[in-house]
């Protein structure tokens, strides 16, 4: 019989991780980037950082937000003013892996690929990557307090326009 104490709230369960991580990849493959921000707490933190930089503890970000306005911000860039030519993503996340837990939240980590497809090239990996997250329960539902995408090359291309 184990004795451990779990510090989690009893909302955060492994189900409604995983049903997170599906809403959440759902709405940016279906392009509902307006929705976005309300998958993170007010008070966040989104970083899209290269591994070299994430490994050595630099600040050095790709893409950077820390708050939901601000990511409310990027979406306003994205959809009103950024010019360039169609795409589609796709987000294949491997199964989300509990790494920790406490009080500020559930650590969860997992891999990503993303592939982009302009409307007349082949599909391109342009995105390969791990993902820190810190998941809490704020407003009678399951958010991230932090999204960590680390990706594995030092270069991405500069189509990289979606969030991850």
């Amino acid at each position: 019989m184990s004795t451990a104490v779990l510090t989690r709230p009893a909302a955060i369960t492994r189900d409604a991780i995983r049903d997170l991580f599906d809403d959440y990849y759902a709405t940016l493959d279906d392009v509902r980037l307006h929705d976005w921000p309300d998958f993170f707490s007010e008070a966040c933190v989104y970083r899209v950082i290269p591994r070299e930089n994430y490994e050595r503890g630099y600040s050095l970000c790709t893409m950077q937000a820390e708050s939901r306005g601000m990511l409310k911000d990027r979406v306003t860039g994205l959809t009103r003013t950024q010019m360039y030519a169609p795409r589609y993503y796709r987000r294949f996340p491997t199964s989300p892996r509990i790494v920790g837990e406490g009080e500020d939240g559930v650590q969860v980590r997992h891999n990503l690929l993303v592939v982009q497809t302009l409307i007349d090239k082949p599909s391109d990996i342009v995105l390969s990557a791990v993902c820190h997250d810190r998941v809490v329960e704020d407003g009678g539902r399951l958010r991230f307090a932090e999204r960590i995408v680390v990706f594995d090359s030092e270069m991405i291309p500069n189509s990289l326009v979606y969030p991850a």
